[in-house]
């Protein structure tokens, strides 16, 4: 069975990790997969860029910054990304990706003008797309984190746009993807039991099949490291407690909530905690001070460095105000470290509350404070929590039990689609 992935690129964020860690997985046990990227850096196999240079490092972004530029000029947006995502100027991706040899097109994240609804429409063959985030059922956003369920019905009046519209451009992107989407008739695949469900509720996918399958990761290679032995080699201190943060753009991303992991810091100051100190990766600077030490440790790249910082850490806090399905939830889990987070999205699969972490309130910093000390002042609650994260992943998470999902799900793809079916069950 031929498998082509197609994912904005290969290395930078949570979808790319997802997407190149499956790739490796099917590779693993014996099947032909295959990743088409516009953009490239990694060193994995059977990766291949689409378009030429031309293409790719001029036209694509020039045609980005144009539509960025006009929706500044259009609209006044308050909270939207760096990132384009309501991008509907034609691409001819799909005419690249048609001609490639395939049995199943799986996609991935392909915002930023990768597959526009121009080309998401024309794509040919059976089509598998794995959600990372709510762009698949939405006019063009990544996170509904203003409360938005406008994806209910067709969008417009978009708050991350700041329009006083029905009909801007999130209701048009919306409604021309909704026309590509029910010509291919894509098979939705989420991560979390949360996405799945806005999915189904969608009016973007609502007539799709939908199933859920956890993203995965390498347990052998997120494992637990003695944790004096991951202190010294990072030069942390061997004294005291650890809390750990860590995300993509960690501290200059509102959505993974350094402002609120910053007050529930202050919080457990005021709660008497003092023997404590925060780590960050993700980022090389802060940009603020904290209410404690701190150690930053930038931008981790290398698998033994993460989790040598996983190990390291009594607890990892994911204080995100909305996510899917976290890698670095699922990394700390790996190496034996309890997670305190927030009740959102995807985190309540991951986090067992009293199992396996704990959760707080959303968007509550005086919830996550508790659920922190909770974790770092009962030794012996956090060391049943640390034995369970890690159980948890090795038998959920592991990469062979992910391609084996993957794959019992391709063959019934191709099955239906030979029976000409329109759905999967």
């Amino acid at each position: 069975m031929r498998i082509l992935h197609a994912t904005t690129q290969d290395v930078a964020g949570g979808a790319s990790m997802a997407a190149m860690r499956l790739h490796g997985a099917l590779l693993a046990q014996g099947s032909d997969s295959r990743v088409a990227v516009l953009a490239k850096e990694g060193e994995a196999p059977n990766v291949s860029l689409l378009g030429g240079k031309l293409s790719r490092r001029v036209l694509r972004p020039l045609v980005l910054r144009l539509e960025d530029n006009l929706l500044d000029a259009v609209y006044s947006r308050p909270q939207y990304p760096a990132h384009t995502t309501f991008s509907v100027t034609p691409s001819w991706n799909h005419a690249r990706l048609n001609v490639l040899p395939k049995d199943i097109l799986h996609l991935h994240w392909v915002g930023e003008g990768f597959l526009t609804p121009f080309s998401l429409g024309r794509l040919c063959g059976p089509v598998v797309w794995t959600i990372h985030d709510t762009f698949p059922f939405t006019g063009g956003c990544h996170f509904t984190s203003t409360g938005c369920t406008r994806y209910r019905g067709m969008c417009g009046h978009c708050p991350e746009l700041g329009s006083s519209t029905a009909a801007d451009i999130s209701r048009l992107h919306w409604w021309w993807k909704r026309r590509a989407i029910r010509r291919i008739r894509p098979f939705i695949v989420s991560p979390s039991r949360e996405y799945a469900e806005r999915a189904r509720q969608s009016g973007m996918l609502g007539d799709c099949p939908v199933e859920v399958i956890p993203n995965g990761l390498d347990v052998n290679a997120f494992r637990p490291i003695p944790r004096e032995q991951a202190r010294a080699l990072l030069g942390l201190p061997q004294d005291g407690k650890l809390l750990l943060f860590g995300a993509l753009l960690a501290t200059g991303d509102s959505n993974k909530g350094f402002d609120l992991l910053l007050d529930a810091l202050h919080r457990l100051r005021g709660m008497g905690m003092a023997d404590f100190s925060a780590v960050v990766f993700g980022s090389a600077t802060l940009g603020t001070t904290l209410p404690c030490p701190v150690h930053v440790l930038g931008r981790l790249h290398d698998t033994v460095t993460l989790a040598l910082a996983y190990s390291a850490a009594d607890v990892f806090v994911c204080p995100s105000r909305q996510e899917n399905f976290p890698n670095t939830v699922m990394e700390a889990m790996a190496c034996g470290t309890p997670v305190a987070a927030f009740s959102v999205g995807g985190l309540p699969d991951l986090v067992e509350d009293g199992v396996t972490g704990l959760l707080a309130a959303p968007a509550d910093a005086a919830s996550l404070a508790h659920a922190i000390a909770r974790i770092v002042n009962e030794p012996a609650a956090a060391a049943r929590m640390a034995g369970a994260a890690r159980r948890r992943a090795v038998g959920e998470y592991s990469l062979p039990v992910l391609a084996r999902r993957y794959a019992d799900l391709y063959e019934r793809v191709l099955e239906q689609r030979r029976g000409g079916g329109q759905n999967v069950v």
